[in-house]
């Protein structure tokens, strides 16, 4: 996938609203966008999203979990279950008691919907999940605030939500101790009908409301923030600057806090030192989407390799296929989802043709290699999963 299939995916997930008007609001502003039934973001997963759901009984019947305003009584054990049949009588076993089903990591389930989030990825180098909420009518949540930004696709059913109208909190990904619970005040009222999308930055509060029965996608994402950007910086200096990798403390509980004052002041003044370096800040940030591609999950591999490979084979980047090229210690990194790959610096142009080339010929391939090393390196990229052959 190349940045410009990146942006037509989100564009068509985010009609009418545009990409950058997206972008625009991240972390700034909560987003509505009407679309109805015929949108394609309606399709996002399935035809028939029920059926995708409950088509994953033996992947996803044990991760269930739930919330609830004013639940009945305590809510069942999430259970391992043999048919779909069984996995739509646990969930309804959840509605019974007042709760709100959230099937958690839904995104291998649907393909559209893997595009949809892998665009993201791409476009943002920050890792993006997907968790399904099925909600009987009358259904109500407790006012509370997400810690990652979320897209909200509205897939059946109908949902009255009430967002906060504040600037978000932009609080951090984890649970502050004693942290007061969020209020809703000053807010706005936003119905949802299948096909409309709501985007909440993360710290928002929010609460909702099933008017009818009803499930919807929340697409959760992070963007790049300035303690990731500074963690970055501070990474890509260790690498170079031995005292960022030395012991600072040995024993905690007896640290010498005047000593470790002066060291962290030394390594702080370093990386001011070095941030003003637009080169610097650009290698760390390289550096950063390198590793975070390769911990993405990796991409399915071909089962045998393609029987033959000539100058005239035509392949094309595997669906979820996202990359990062860079120099590192005299070879090139070539990240993709599950891992790095390292190659030869001599065949750098051939690799960022590769890289930035959705689909094309063998011998379409810039770069003075051989024919052989053109052919080897495309058998090396299939059977990493990043290239498939075309039809």
């Amino acid at each position: 996938m190349v940045h410009e299939e990146a942006e037509a995916l989100l564009q068509e997930m985010l009609a009418p609203l545009t990409a950058e008007q997206f972008f625009d609001s991240v972390g700034r502003a909560c987003v509505e966008v009407k679309g109805g039934p015929d949108h394609a973001r309606r399709n996002l997963f399935g035809d028939d999203p029920k059926a995708t759901v409950l088509n994953a009984f033996g992947t996803h019947a044990s991760e269930l979990d739930c919330h609830s305003e004013s639940p009945k009584q305590p809510p069942p054990q999430a259970r391992a279950v043999s048919t779909s049949d069984e996995f739509l009588k646990l969930i309804e076993s959840f509605h019974d008691r007042g709760y709100t089903v959230r099937v958690p990591d839904v995104l291998p389930l649907a393909p559209k919907l893997q595009l949809a989030a892998r665009a993201l990825e791409c476009l943002l180098h920050q890792p993006v999940g997907c968790s399904l909420f099925w909600s009987r009518a009358g259904a109500k949540a407790a006012v509370h605030y997400d810690k990652r930004d979320n897209i909200i696709v509205q897939l059946e059913g109908r949902k009255r939500w009430f967002i906060s109208s504040d600037p978000p909190g932009l609080q951090n990904n984890w649970q502050q101790v004693g942290e007061p619970l969020p209020h809703l005040q000053r807010h706005r009222v936003v119905d949802v009908e299948p096909g409309d999308l709501i985007y909440i930055p993360r710290g928002t509060p929010h609460t909702v409301e099933s008017t009818t029965e009803s499930l919807h996608l929340a697409i959760l994402f992070v963007p790049l923030t300035l303690r990731d950007a500074i963690i970055a910086a501070v990474d890509h200096l260790s690498d170079s600057e031995r005292s960022f990798r030395e012991t600072a403390v040995s024993r905690v509980q007896a640290a010498d806090i005047a000593a470790l004052t002066n060291i962290l002041s030394a390594g702080v003044s370093s990386l001011v030192a070095h941030c003003r370096s637009e080169t610097f800040v650009q290698n760390a940030l390289e550096l950063r989407s390198s590793r975070m591609i390769a911990d993405l999950p990796a991409l399915p591999k071909p089962e045998a390799p393609p029987r033959s490979i000539t100058r005239e084979t035509c392949v094309r980047h595997s669906p979820l296929a996202i990359c990062d090229l860079r120099s590192s210690f005299g070879s090139l990194d070539f990240s993709q989802p599950g891992g790095h790959v390292a190659v030869h610096p001599g065949v750098e142009p051939e690799l960022r043709f590769i890289a930035s080339t959705a689909s094309f010929r063998v011998r379409d391939i810039l770069g003075e290699s051989s024919e052989e090393v053109k052919l080897a390196l495309v058998a090396r990229l299939i059977a990493s999963g990043f290239l498939e052959v075309a039809g």
